[in-house]
C-alpha cells in the first residue's frame, strides 16, 4: 500500500521536482505572501501608522472588499470557480462587468488565489477499505473527532504494517506510539481485529495512569487491586502474559536499573508462554543484565500487548530507551556494541504530534536498525523551533516585538525547521540561503479555513477586533510602549533597547466575549496577575468606566470588517505554510539512502480533522 503519487499535489505539476521548486520559489519571493504569513500580527492592527490594512494589501483590492460582505469575499477564496473570472469567460457580464452585485475581483487578486490553491497540498482522503468500528469499551471518553482519527489511523496503520511485512518479508513486531497520552491509538491497535504489540512512550504520568485505568475498564487489562485482593487470598493463580512495565524518566541512556522501574503484574492479554514475575529473567539481576521481556513472537501470538514507557522525547534515539522491551536475553553473538542480537522490527506513529515530536519520530526511522518504518501526523507547528536561525521579514518594520518571536526567532535548534538539505540550502533571488518560517506564519497553519461557517466566523472575528482593540488601549494608557521604527525598514535589527510591544494574554471564558466591556473586565484581571503590569493594570485600565471602553468600540467598529477581511486572507493563504512544513519533513525521507519509500497521505476527513496529512517512511 503506497499511495498513488508521493505528494497528494495537483495532476498540473509532471514531477514533485518541478512542484517543490515552484511552491518554494512562491513562498519566498511573493511579498504578499510573506506578509500575510509572519509579516504581521492580528494584535497589532490597530496600533500601526500607517495601518497595516492600506500598506499591506493592494489599492484595488481594497476597493473590491469595499463592496462586497466577507462572507462572499470567504467563498469567492475558498469555493468559487475563479477560472472564468481569470480568463473573462461569457460566464461574467462582460457589460456591466459585475460579480455578487458588485465589482468583479481585480486580476491580481485572482492569480494571488489561484497560485495558493494550486500550490497547497490536496486533502480529500483516500479510503481504501471498510470502516472498522470501535468496540464500545475502548471508544469510551473518546469524543467524534478522537473515533474517527483513532479509527482511520488504526485501519491505515495495520494496513501499512501488512504493506511492510509483504516487502520486506518480516512483520512488525511492535508499534511505537510517541506521544501517546491516554493511548486511545494503542488500546485499538491492541484490540481487535488489530491484536498489535505497542510501546507507548509518553512524558506525562497522569495520562499514563488514566491510560492504565482505560485498559482496566475496556477489559484489556485486570484490575491491580483484584490481583492484590487474589494474592492476599493465596490464589494458585499465576501470573501470565507480558508484565506491564512504566520506566521512569532518565536522563541517560544507560539500561534501566530495577529502581528505575515498576512493575506491575497485570498483563494487557494471555499469550502463550508463561513469565514469572519472581523470575530473574524479569527483575534483572546482576549476571543477566537490565529488565527485559520476552520478545513476542507475531507467528504464534494473537494477541495484543500494551507497554508504557515515561519518557520525554528529545530526539530520535529510541533503542536505548525501549531496549528492555525490544531486545530480550537470549543466547547469541553480540553485535559490535556488545548487545545481544534483536529481532525486533518496529514502526513508529503518531497521531498529531506537536512541534518537533514528528522531526524525532522521522529521524528515527535514520537513527534505530530496528525501526523499519514510520507513520507521523503533525499539529502544533507553533511549537517547532528555527534550525537556521534568526528569521528575517520582508517589511520588518511590521513585525511586532512580539515576545515569542524574539524566543523562538534566534534558536538555532537542530532538531528544528526545516529538516530536509534541500531546504536548508535553497536560495531564492536576492535572498540569503535557507526556507525559513516564524513562530507567527506557523501558528497560521493551524488554520482550516475550509471549515468554517458562518457562525463560528463571525465569532473569530470578533475576537480578533476585541484583542486587537484592547492593544490600542494597552498604548493608550501607556501600559505597552509605542513599537519602534528601525532607521532601515529592510533591517531585522531594532536595537538591543527595544522592548516586547504585547502581552500573551491566553485563553478567556466564553462569558468574555459577550461584549468588549465584558472582554476588557476579564483581561485586565488576567493581565492583573502579572506583577510586571499588575499595578498599571488596575490603575490605568481597571478604573475605565464602562462608557470610556464602549467610545473605543464605536471609534473602531469601521475597522472590524477590514480585520476580518486580513484574517481571511491570512488563513487562506497559511495553508500553504503548512504544505512548506510537511514536504519539507518528506524531503528529508526523501533524502536518506536508507529510506526506500515515502509518501504524505491523507488519512482523515478534513471536516473531522483538518490536520490529516501523513508522512509515511519505509526502510529498504
Amino acid at each position: 500500500m503506497t499511495f498513488t503519487r508521493p505528494l497528494p499535489i495537483s495532476g498540473v505539476w509532471g514531477h514533485p521536482d518541478a512542484y517543490i521548486e515552484a511552491l518554494l520559489c512562491f513562498s519566498t519571493t511573493s511579498v504578499l505572501f510573506m506578509n500575510l504569513c509572519g509579516g504581521v500580527h492580528m494584535v497589532d492592527f490597530l496600533t500601526r501608522e500607517p495601518d497595516i490594512y492600506t500598506q499591506i494589501l493592494p489599492k484595488d483590492w481594497i476597493s473590491f472588499f469595499e463592496q462586497h460582505d466577507i462572507h462572499d469575499i470567504i467563498h469567492l477564496l475558498l469555493r468559487e470557480d475563479i477560472e472564468h473570472l481569470r480568463t473573462g469567460e461569457p460566464a461574467v457580464d462582460q457589460s456591466s462587468r459585475t460579480w455578487n452585485g458588485g465589482a468583479v475581483p481585480p486580476q491580481s487578486l485572482l492569480d494571488y488565489i489561484s497560485n495558493i490553491r494550486l500550490l497547497i497540498l490536496q486533502r480529500e482522503m483516500y479510503i481504501s477499505s471498510k470502516r472498522i468500528a470501535l468496540p464500545k469499551q475502548v471508544a469510551m471518553h473518546m469524543n467524534k473527532k478522537k473515533v474517527h482519527e483513532v479509527e482511520c489511523f488504526s485501519r491505515h496503520v495495520a494496513s501499512l504494517s501488512d504493506t511492510v511485512n509483504k516487502r520486506r518479508g518480516e512483520p512488525i513486531t511492535h508499534i511505537v506510539d510517541f506521544g501517546s497520552g491516554q493511548n486511545y491509538l494503542g488500546r485499538t491497535l491492541a484490540s481487535s481485529p488489530y491484536h498489535k504489540h505497542i510501546i507507548a512512550i509518553e512524558r506525562k504520568h497522569q495520562f499514563i495512569s488514566g491510560a492504565k485505568s482505560m485498559d482496566v475498564r475496556a477489559k484489556l487489562a485486570k484490575d491491580p487491586k483484584a490481583q492484590n485482593f487474589h494474592k492476599d487470598k493465596s490464589s494458585p493463580d499465576v501470573c501470565k502474559g507480558t508484565p506491564e512495565v512504566t520506566v521512569s524518566e532518565r536522563t541517560d541512556t544507560s539500561h534501566p536499573t530495577i529502581e528505575d522501574l515498576q512493575v506491575s503484574d497485570g498483563p494487557l492479554l494471555e499469550m502463550l508462554g508463561e513469565i514469572s514475575l519472581q523470575s530473574d529473567e524479569l527483575l534483572g539481576s546482576p549476571t543477566k543484565g537490565p529488565l527485559s521481556e520476552k520478545l513476542p513472537n507475531p507467528e504464534i501470538h494473537t494477541r495484543g500487548t500494551l507497554s508504557y514507557i515515561e519518557h520525554e522525547i528529545q530526539d530520535g534515539h529510541l533503542e536505548p530507551i525501549i531496549d528492555h522491551i525490544i531486545r530480550p536475553s537470549r543466547s547469541g553473538a553480540p553485535d559490535e556494541n556488545g548487545k545481544e542480537p534483536s529481532d525486533a522490527r518496529l514502526m513508529v506513529v503518531s497521531i498529531h504530534s506537536c512541534g518537533n515530536l514528528v522531526h524525532h519520530g522521522l529521524r528515527s526511522l535514520i537513527l534505530n536498525p530496528s525501526i523499519v518504518a514510520v507513520a507521523m501526523i503533525g499539529c502544533c507547528y507553533n511549537l517547532l523551533t528555527e534550525r537556521l536561525g534568526p528569521t528575517t521579514h520582508n517589511l520588518p518594520i511590521l513585525q511586532s516585538l512580539h515576545p515569542r518571536l524574539k524566543e523562538t526567532g534566534t534558536s538555532y535548534d537542530p532538531h528544528g525547521f526545516p529538516m530536509s538539505k534541500y531546504y536548508e540550502n535553497y536560495r531564492s533571488p536576492g535572498a540569503t540561503a535557507g526556507v525559513k518560517l516564524n513562530i507567527t506564519a506557523r501558528a497560521l497553519a493551524v488554520q482550516a479555513p475550509y471549515n468554517w461557517g458562518h457562525d463560528d466566523s463571525e465569532v473569530s472575528f470578533t475576537r480578533h477586533f476585541f484583542r486587537a482593540l484592547l492593544q490600542r488601549i494597552l498604548f493608550d494608557r501607556g501600559i505597552l510602549p509605542e513599537p519602534p521604527v528601525p532607521d532601515d525598514v529592510f533591517s531585522d535589527k531594532t536595537g538591543p533597547e527595544a522592548k516586547p510591544n504585547s502581552i500573551i494574554i491566553g485563553a478567556l471564558p466564553k462569558a468574555a466575549f459577550k461584549s468588549f466591556t465584558a472582554y476588557v473586565r476579564a483581561a485586565t484581571i488576567k493581565i492583573s496577575r502579572d506583577p510586571a503590569y499588575a499595578t498599571q493594570m488596575q490603575e490605568h485600565i481597571a478604573t475605565m468606566t464602562d462608557e470610556e471602553i464602549h467610545c473605543y468600540e464605536t471609534q473602531y467598529h469601521h475597522t472590524k470588517k477590514q480585520m476580518s477581511v486580513m484574517w481571511s486572507l491570512m488563513a487562506f493563504s497559511a495553508q500553504l505554510v503548512e504544505t512548506i512544513i510537511v514536504v519539507d519533513r518528506w524531503q528529508f525521507l526523501r533524502e536518506q539512502d536508507s529510506v526506500k519509500d515515502c509518501w504524505v497521505e491523507p488519512v482523515f476527513d478534513y471536516s473531522e480533522s483538518p490536520r490529516n496529512l501523513a508522512v509515511i517512511g519505509l526502510k529498504k
